[in-house]
């Protein structure tokens, strides 16, 4: 378990060190969020009609007094959604009371990091520790990264309409993030003698 413990540190060290340099040194994610020049004017619009943070999608059925299954709302959903064929749709992020990056966000992101790699280091580690090549080892642990992008990015734009260009960065940072840690993992999750 030491082992583990160990790996799945040093793994979320460089997990989180890629995430920094990906997200604001290097040009990973250069254009996974667009910008537009009428964003003070949507944000002041925003600000004035989203009652309180939380992800609003659009156009959709009003949910704000629904639990549990409604056939009303059901009815009214499957109205929205075929007027909405061929329209635009949104999907808004809000947080009302704005994002501080702190000490404690950094904080909070390694003990994601970290136990992201813990629970792929206790997955992989009996097979990471079998005898096999500094390849096949490495491949395992890339495996992670197309498990992710299939349950996470892949999901977003198959389902909920996320754009092509955030996908494309998301997935891209996924496989490089998994391949870094990889190689970590193949090195020192190499068989004992």
């Amino acid at each position: 378990m030491k082992k583990i413990l160990i790996g799945s540190f040093v793994g979320a060290v460089i997990f989180f060190v890629w995430s920094f340099l990906a997200w604001a040194v290097l040009p990973v994610h250069l254009h996974t969020f667009k910008y537009t020049p009428a964003q003070d004017s949507i944000m002041a619009m925003l600000n004035g009609s989203l009652p309180e943070s939380g992800v609003y999608g659009m156009p959709m059925a009003d949910n704000r007094n629904v639990s549990g299954f409604d056939a009303k709302f059901q009815e009214e959903s499957e109205k929205v959604m075929k007027e909405s064929v061929g329209k635009p749709m949104f999907s808004i992020y809000y947080k009302k009371e704005g994002y501080d990056m702190s000490g404690f966000t950094l904080l909070r992101g390694f003990l994601f990091d970290l136990l992201a790699v813990l629970a792929l280091s206790i997955m992989l580690a009996p097979a990471l520790s079998l005898k096999g090549s500094f390849f096949s080892r490495w491949w395992l642990a890339l495996v992670a990264g197309l498990f992710l992008n299939a349950c996470g990015p892949l999901m977003q734009f198959n389902w909920m309409g996320v754009p092509g260009n955030f996908t494309i960065d998301m997935v891209l940072d996924n496989f490089l993030n998994w391949g870094i840690i990889g190689l970590w993992m193949a090195y020192y999750f190499k068989p004992s003698n």
